[in-house]
């Protein structure tokens, strides 16, 4: 135990005031909830163990989990001020738990709409507790926290689709996956038990009262989104989300269409995954340098993100396209992790759910809508990629219209001082 102690101080730069068992218990969900080896082999034993065909998968089941996901989302913040982070985090884990279980049992294809419903409301339940951690530690403790859960879940996912890797190779039944999985959901449903007690409920006679003043949810959105640097932040969190979504939904498209006869697919995956742990991780060490940056920081990584996905729109050399794709992952994942964080410092209600829900609605909802046009439009693979370059090109101009108006005001104040001085000076 004592060794386990010592392991777990060794992850965090300086003190902490979270007490270790806690930190165990978040590190054992975040790694329980992503340890999943059944995941990447979804379609595959839809499709030729409960016989649905390709066209029922992509129109009648999985578009269900999009909108059930865009919904949900939305819903997590007024639900935890009613309940708390705590229960919507453990109806979370169950809801998940609930939806490998009924594609494990299910055989009907309403059966399998409700399994994605489900699945939307388990994943967008993870999103509370991204928000759950802020409400734990103090506001130095923010990225700390939220690099190392993340890269936890990281982890998991990367070795959770290497074991599913080895067992596909030894031609395991499916039966194997689902037991691995369901295992890991229900360590993690039973981790959720011994999560701390948040305060939601606390914010219920605040919202009454705004309520009975007349304000209400219009009020309550206007003082979370007060200030010009959260906002921009805000839309560059939405924009980048969005577009490295789309990068990972058809990066094996991509990679079929540059060399359709290369097997490495699934270990590729899983290092982008590790480049992404690896990339959150870091932002823990670098923190002060990009709030000294002036912006630089998420300048260059957004433009470099955009040269990168244009760059795999015109590779012909799969291992370039490969290792373009791993290092994109792990780029977008350390600026994530530190815009996520910058969002919560620069917060001033507390209300971090409100806040992480509509910026993660606003990037799911941009990107649902641009995947429908870009599928109507017909383009390429290759003009794809290339298209989704524009996001993260976007997402630069964002800083930079930050970085400007940070310049303007910092001039205008020096300008409006300089007389006083003058005057001063002259008497």
């Amino acid at each position: 135990m004592e060794e386990w102690r010592r392991w777990l101080t060794s992850l965090i730069p300086g003190s902490s005031s979270i007490p270790r068992s806690t930190l165990a218990v978040l590190l054992v969900y975040s790694f329980s909830s992503q340890f999943l080896p059944i995941e990447p082999y979804f379609v595959p034993y839809i499709t030729s163990v409960k016989k649905f065909s390709n066209h029922q998968v992509t129109v009648d089941i999985f578009p269900i989990s999009v909108y059930s996901q865009l919904i949900f989302t939305l819903l997590m913040a007024p639900v935890c001020l009613y309940l708390s982070h705590k229960v919507l985090i453990i109806l979370g884990a169950f809801g998940v738990l609930i939806t490998y279980l009924i594609v494990w049992i299910g055989q009907s294809l309403l059966a399998m709409e409700i399994m994605q419903i489900t699945y939307g409301f388990g994943v967008s339940a993870r999103l509370v507790f991204s928000s759950y951690i802020f409400l734990l530690v103090s506001e130095e403790e923010y990225q700390t926290m939220t690099s190392l859960t993340t890269t936890t879940s990281l982890l998991s996912f990367m070795l959770a689709s290497e074991l599913g890797q080895l067992l596909a190779f030894q031609e395991a039944s499916y039966g194997i996956f689902f037991v691995i999985s369901l295992i890991a959901l229900g360590i993690c449903c039973a981790v959720t038990f011994l999560l701390p007690k948040d305060h939601s409920l606390s914010s219920i006679s605040s919202l009454t009262s705004s309520w009975g003043q007349s304000k209400g949810w219009t009020t309550l959105l206007k003082e979370t989104w007060h200030g010009r640097r959260l906002q921009i932040f805000s839309l560059w969190w939405a924009v980048a989300f969005a577009g490295i979504s789309l990068v990972q939904n058809y990066g094996t498209n991509l990679f079929d269409a540059v060399d359709s006869k290369s097997k490495l697919n699934g270990h590729i995956l899983a290092a982008s995954e590790a480049a992404a742990s690896l990339g959150s991780y870091c932002a823990i060490y670098i923190e002060k340098f990009a709030s000294k940056s002036c912006l630089s920081i998420y300048i260059l990584g957004s433009a470099l993100m955009g040269i990168l996905c244009v760059s795999m729109g015109i590779s012909s050399k799969i291992w370039v396209t490969y290792c373009l794709y791993i290092t994109i992952c792990g780029i977008y994942q350390t600026l994530a992790c530190l815009v996520s964080v910058r969002c919560g410092q620069l917060l001033s209600n507390g209300q971090y759910i409100l806040l992480f829900s509509i910026n993660s609605f606003a990037g799911l909802l941009i990107e649902t809508l641009l995947q429908a046009a870009i599928e109507i439009s017909g383009l390429s693979i290759f003009s794809q990629f290339i298209s989704f370059a524009g996001f993260f090109f976007l997402a630069t101009a964002i800083c930079v219209g930050l970085h400007f108006v940070d310049s303007s005001r910092t001039s205008y104040l020096v300008l409006e001082t300089e007389p006083e001085h003058h005057i001063s000076d002259s008497t």
